[in-house]
């Protein structure tokens, strides 16, 4: 009994200190969540480290530019005849090598290092824009998730003055255990459903603190609007937007001219090269101080005769490529145009689906306050009440649940149309 009288105490005081740290923490808002997230996401980091390793893919051909140049230092010491004794010589030379012609390979790469620089760049782009879109779903949940708190709690509170009510109308014989018992259902079934509520509230508000990055002891309270958003524009607008602002479209494009230099790097395998080399050195013999100087200059060509199809297998690989990405561009630009149709139908249906719920609650809200008044005049049967006290609850929640569905819909067309980050810094989400 210690034990759990001391578990209970632990437990309450890491309640109230939740509860102290989040009245002192201030909300979350969109935009700053957008923020922490494209500064904190880990794959984002990690493809961000792409763009270092373009760098180095540039530094690379850019080095074909430049010679080769070693330098070399060496002594030793040799056995001679006893006459003669030990004998010892100090060296040193330098050597410089520079290729002249590569067969097209190396002005190929130096051309290839803006494309593999704007690729890491848009796959960057690209994961940004899915980022965002999947962040707006999470922050949104949970304000969905605590707006379904408020109307379950609502509803239990309800219940909870309607059983109070039937109670004491039963001690005053003006109603039967019968009535009683059906509020002490509803009173029960809604605070289950309260309780369920909660709990996916919480589970809301971890997965988007851990897409934030932000432990679960540091949570913090969101902030922000459920209600609809206006869009401006239409299909073509859209379609317009997508071609334009699309990262992924942007990849493949700058893919088919790189593998077009992937080619000419394939080919240069079988082509001539020439070769510049150059060396010169000091030696002393016997460390008698003095040097002897050597210099040599060599001009080389190598010509590839029989390679046993090496080069020839990687032209056929590198072009086979070259078709697979030009097919894979007119397949993305067939996925936007179907994906701007797909989204633009979502939101109208969404947006009728909203029209609909709002339809709905009004009614719903109108036939509960009939039945509370004609329950209060004797004239409505508790059924009837419990029944408005129902639906009024489902409307509430059909309503928010279209609310968050327009928004996610929203939220869709600005992925496809690929400036979410964009459109969310210029609107006014809050």
């Amino acid at each position: 009994m210690k034990r759990a009288g001391i578990f209970v105490t632990i437990s309450a005081f890491f309640a109230i200190s939740c509860v102290a740290r989040a009245e002192t923490t201030p909300p979350i808002e969109i935009d700053e969540a957008l923020n922490l997230m494209l500064s904190r996401n880990l794959t984002l980091q990690s493809l961000r480290k792409e763009i270092d390793k373009a760098e180095a893919f540039r530094l690379q051909a850019d080095g074909t530019l430049t010679p080769e140049v070693s330098i070399s230092a060496s002594t030793s010491e040799a056995s001679a005849t006893a006459a003669a004794g030990q004998t010892g010589t100090n060296a040193a030379g330098v050597s410089l090598s520079q290729i002249i012609y590569s067969g097209g390979r190396n002005e190929a790469m130096r051309k290839q290092a803006p494309q593999v620089r704007s690729i890491a760049g848009l796959a960057v782009e690209d994961a940004r824009n899915r980022a965002a879109g999947e962040l707006f779903a999470r922050f949104y949940n949970v304000l969905l998730q605590e707006s379904y708190v408020e109307t379950e709690r609502s509803a239990s509170a309800t219940s909870e003055m309607h059983l109070k009510e039937i109670t004491r109308m039963a001690e005053l014989g003006l109603s039967n255990r019968l009535e009683v018992i059906r509020a002490s259902q509803q009173l029960a079934a809604n605070n289950a459903s309260l309780a369920s509520a909660e709990g996916m509230y919480d589970s809301a508000v971890i997965s988007l603190m851990n897409y934030l990055a932000i432990p679960p002891e540091d949570r913090r309270p969101v902030s922000g609007d459920l209600g609809a958003l206006e869009v401006s524009g239409g299909r073509e607008s859209s379609l317009a937007a997508a071609l334009e602002n699309r990262a992924d479209l942007k990849m493949l494009e700058n893919q088919i001219e790189y593998q077009e230099y992937q080619i000419n790097i394939a080919r240069s395998g079988s082509k001539p090269r020439i070769t510049l080399g150059a060396s010169a050195g000091l030696t002393d013999v016997n460390r008698t101080g003095s040097f002897e100087d050597s210099w040599r200059a060599e001009l080389s060509l190598t010509v590839p005769i029989l390679d046993r199809n090496t080069a020839r297998g990687s032209v056929i690989t590198a072009q086979a490529q070259a078709v697979q990405d030009k097919i894979a561009l007119e397949q993305k630009q067939l996925d936007i145009k179907s994906g701007v149709e797909t989204a633009w139908t979502e939101l109208e249906t969404a947006t009728k689906h909203l029209e609909s719920a709002e339809a709905a609650l009004r009614l719903a809200e109108e036939t509960n306050r009939l039945a509370e008044v004609g329950f209060r005049e004797g004239v409505t049967p508790q059924l009837d009440l419990l029944s408005a006290q129902t639906s009024l609850t489902e409307s509430r929640l059909e309503h928010l649940r279209s609310l968050y569905n327009r928004m996610l819909a929203v939220v869709a067309l600005k992925v496809t149309e690929g400036n979410i980050i964009e459109w969310a810094e210029e609107a006014d989400l809050r």
